[in-house]
């Protein structure tokens, strides 16, 4: 690519050095292979949650933006809950963070 005088060759080496898998805990795919990837994936079910929330709050003239934050917070306590119940592992706050993150920047940025 050439920007005036200047050739630019692009370097896509990066992309091949981050390992990224997607594997299934039960029947939901989840993201692994790096570090953070479990925040990730905690990210992206708390926005479709929140979506899903948002949707059917618009439907009944509820403010869309808090139901959604409060169905990813409900959601993310949930699983937090049954990860201590059910699979013995000690809570995490930073998943909880994590799945709250997209729906509380939407409310954030409105």
């Amino acid at each position: 690519m050439n920007i005036g005088n200047i050739r630019i060759k692009p370097d896509y080496k990066w992309i091949n050095t981050m390992p990224f898998k997607i594997t299934f805990q039960g029947w939901l795919p989840e993201i692994s292979g790096f570090k953070h990837a479990d925040k990730i994936t905690h990210a992206i079910y708390g926005g479709v949650i929140g979506g899903i929330a948002a949707f059917v709050a618009l439907k009944y003239a509820l403010p869309a933006y808090s139901m959604a934050l409060v169905a990813a917070s409900i959601a993310g306590i949930g699983k937090e809950i049954y990860d201590a119940k059910v699979r013995k592992v000690e809570w995490d706050k930073w998943d909880i963070i994590a799945t709250i993150s997209l729906p509380l920047l939407a409310l954030l940025l409105r």
